[in-house]
């Protein structure tokens, strides 16, 4: 009881810090800002290039699917209906929902009716993020050349994004190689009790979070991730040249780093604030675009990423039957 009263308060306390993120990114983003003339900004967006960025932004959640389906299967053949099912499902959760609980509806869900645990499915989920930033990190380092590491803010973001990103995928080597896992359950604490029940969800987490070293797909999810984040730079130039903003291949790779950077800071559900301040900022300092036309930017992207996927998971969630109740009982409970 103690345990669950301490991962309640701490989950709370995490979501007073990031709605006090959010709330100082929502501020930033906009002060001083004529309302006026970002209304006229926004309404000179070009239309087909805002529908054509709706589309891709869906089409590319087939691909996430599909290398999810890939990173599953040494586990369980799960359908990939109910693989892009539970992927929009999770969109939707993590898009009105917070503390990330869209996670595990998208685990939940993908198990319901499955031989696979629920926890090994959050750990494929937390490998596919591992996948994501590696994925960032692979279009940073291709383009350090032209990198602003001039800009002291950004520099000091991109080396901790690089070096959290490296800590985390060295640490997961070493645990597999002294097989870490195995000598933290001999350990007196975690053989009985409570520990017990501990360790195994964590057991269960990592089993999933390491699976790609059993799969037979490797060349596959390397290939699907690569065309993931294709689909993401697409995105990113078509609604660039919508808003007016004429930023060449290495400007638009730039500016989906810093992108991603800004998502993964804290903040309430849908990266309210911080994705807006973020990008608006990451535009102005290093490519001098205008306030106003910056911010339009943000907000389009922002819309793009964010009312496709939140809709559409919405609908997938409703037809499906993942209960958040349980869920929630479940994330305070392990």
């Amino acid at each position: 009881m103690h345990l669950k009263k301490l991962t309640f308060v701490n989950k709370y306390l995490k979501f007073i810090i990031g709605g006090v993120i959010s709330a100082a990114g929502i501020y930033l983003a906009f002060k001083g800002e004529d309302f006026g003339e970002l209304k006229n900004q926004i309404k000179s967006v070009n239309l087909m290039g805002f529908i054509a960025a709706n589309i891709l932004i869906v089409l590319s959640c087939f691909v996430r699917a599909y290398r999810w389906k890939l990173i599953i299967d040494p586990v369980e053949n799960i359908s990939f209906h109910k693989v892009f099912s539970a992927t929009m499902v999770g969109y939707f959760g993590n898009g009105i929902l917070a503390f990330r609980l869209g996670e595990l509806l998208r685990a939940y869900s993908v198990t319901s009716g499955q031989v696979m645990s629920a926890t090994q499915a959050f750990g494929t989920v937390i490998l596919e993020r591992i996948l994501d930033l590696l994925m960032v990190l692979l279009v940073f380092i291709l383009l350090i050349p032209w990198f602003p590491f001039e800009q002291d803010g950004i520099r000091l973001a991109i080396y901790i994004f690089s070096g959290t990103t490296l800590v985390i995928i060295i640490g997961i080597v070493l645990s597999i190689k002294l097989k870490m896992v195995d000598k933290i359950g001999s350990m007196k604490y975690f053989s009985k009790g409570s520990g017990e029940k501990v360790f195994n969800t964590l057991a269960k987490i990592f089993d999933g979070a390491i699976l790609i070293k059993d799969t037979n797909h490797a060349p596959q999810i390397i290939f699907s991730s690569i065309f993931l984040w294709s689909f993401y730079f697409v995105v990113t130039y078509i609604l660039l040249d919508a808003c007016g903003i004429p930023l060449d291949i290495v400007g638009t790779g730039i500016l989906l780093v810093l992108g991603s950077v800004a998502i993964g800071i804290p903040a309430l559900p849908g990266s309210a604030g911080t994705y807006d301040a973020g990008i608006k900022f990451s535009l102005m300092v290093v490519f001098g675009i205008a306030s106003d036309q910056a911010l339009t930017y943000a907000i389009v992207s922002h819309a793009v990423s964010y009312f496709p996927l939140v809709i559409l998971g919405g609908i997938y969630f409703m037809a499906g039957n993942v209960n958040i109740k349980d869920v929630k009982k479940e994330s305070l409970s392990s």
